[in-house]
């Protein structure tokens, strides 16, 4: 009978020593949160280890290049917690996003345990402003010289011109040359065309090959679009 005893005391052993493992919990596995794009989502999951045994961290992945994920520690003693801190990068998220980080572990029963971020986009309210390139600015850029007299360009001149009237280009062109650029289109205007074509003519004499000479001068651009652009000292 004693004998019988001791058997049923060491199976009892034994049963209690086989369930014995680690065993992973998540405080929260699932974290949402809404945001502007291009905003960084951080939070910190508590991973403990609710086992009998040791728990080992043999891995943590992320579900993309925009998540990151991190741990002071991999090893978890019974009763131990960690935190794992999971940033997102929301730059070009819309809408409703899920992404995840992957926590597998020792725990024979659940082996990995799949934390989640849902990040919700909220629509902004702010103006989308378009950007240009300096290659692309170049393209479309161009030098407005308004060649008539300084009293006529304080009158009414096209936006973004500059006054340098002809008498300069006639008696001063020395000095001019070398600031006006080479490599994109130099448009020149006055009132008719005249004046403009006068110095038009000299600057292509003189080698700048990428002159403009604008047909009919200011009025023609009143006379097809009213005072539009037209700017007063």
């Amino acid at each position: 009978m004693k004998r019988f005893a001791v058997l049923l005391c060491a199976l009892g052993l034994f049963g209690v020593a086989a369930v014995a493992a680690p065993m992973i919990s998540v405080d929260n596995s699932i974290y949402s949160v809404t945001v502007q794009s291009g905003s960084l989502v951080s939070h910190s999951f508590v991973v403990t280890n609710v086992g009998d045994e040791p728990l080992n961290i043999t891995d943590v992945r992320t579900s993309c290049g925009c998540t990151t994920a991190a741990l002071s520690k991999r090893d978890l003693a019974p009763g131990e917690s960690v935190n794992v801190e999971a940033t997102v990068n929301t730059t070009g998220f819309r809408g409703t996003v899920t992404r995840t980080v992957s926590v597998t572990t020792n725990d024979p029963s659940s082996p990995t345990a799949v934390l989640q971020i849902v990040v919700t986009i909220a629509e902004s309210t702010a103006p989308i402003i378009q950007e240009i390139s300096v290659t692309d600015l170049k393209l479309v850029f161009y030098f407005l010289i308004d060649v008539r007299t300084a009293e006529e360009y304080a009158a009414g001149h096209l936006f973004g011109a500059m006054n340098i009237p002809l008498s300069e280009f006639q008696t001063n062109l020395a000095s001019w040359l070398p600031r006006l650029p080479r490599e994109v289109p130099i448009i020149l205007y006055c009132l008719a065309g005249a004046r403009s074509l006068q110095a038009a003519t000299i600057l292509v004499e003189a080698g700048l090959a990428n002159v403009l000479d604008l047909t009919g001068g200011i009025t023609a651009w009143n006379n097809a679009f009213g005072a539009g652009y037209l700017f007063a000292l």
